[in-house]
């Protein structure tokens, strides 16, 4: 489940620029805005709060971190709370690292995520008129967070729904909601947002510590480590 939550919100991340004033703008600009400027940002880094309601347990789970994404495809998220995990992927393969556990589950990201829109965000090719249909939650009222409803126009691996709050001048994404077919929602705050860090591609990359285990999925690469 949180694996597919990461590769959703990196549509959302990928697609959020850090330039640009236009407020109480119509639904169509708002949404070519984002779509046109994300392009400029070679990376980002973020903080992140995670809320997470899972019907089957009928209950919320919360957890922090940052995370740490990179054109093409690349993502690192590191979980600081409540437990330590990391979700890493070099644009190919994809690692779930519990440290707690001493295992690492390995897959490719075309198996671990197999949707057209998050696939292509995160090669940098998406288009977000195109793949999704859109509207505005509320109407805009002067100076606030633009609120969007994003509804896939074909099936995408789950994904029912994807809300964006977005900040008006900057069109930074500051909140991204995400709703599953099974009922699941988990909501994703980001803060200490920022740009163009030069990330090595060595932060996105995952070797194996001495004494973990590695399970490798089916189709992931035999590279990774011995399966399980």
């Amino acid at each position: 489940m949180i694996w597919k939550v990461c590769l959703w919100v990196g549509i959302a991340f990928m697609i959020c620029p850090s330039a640009g004033w236009g407020q109480n703008l119509p639904l169509e600009e708002v949404v070519a805005k984002v779509q046109e400027q994300y392009e400029k940002h070679s990376d980002f880094k973020a903080d992140f709060v995670q809320e997470s309601f899972v019907k089957s347990l009928g209950k919320k789970q919360q957890a922090e971190g940052v995370v740490y994404f990179k054109k093409p495809g690349k993502m690192h998220w590191t979980y600081s709370k409540p437990t330590k995990q990391e979700i890493i992927s070099d644009g190919k393969s994809l690692w779930n690292y519990r440290p707690e556990d001493k295992q690492v589950v390995v897959s490719r990201m075309t198996q671990a995520f197999q949707s057209k829109a998050p696939s292509t965000f995160l090669a940098g090719l998406g288009n977000l008129q195109k793949d999704f249909q859109s509207r505005f939650v509320k109407t805009p009222a002067p100076g606030t967070p633009y609120a969007l409803e994003l509804n896939p126009r074909e099936t995408q691996g789950g994904l029912e729904k994807l809300f964006l709050t977005v900040e008006p001048r900057t069109f930074n994404i500051l909140q991204a909601t995400i709703q599953d077919a099974m009922g699941n929602v988990t909501q994703i705050t980001f803060s200490k947002i920022k740009f163009n860090n030069h990330l090595p591609d060595s932060l996105f990359t995952f070797t194996p510590p001495q004494g973990v285990e590695v399970f490798n999925l089916p189709g992931a690469s035999s590279s990774e480590g011995p399966t399980k």
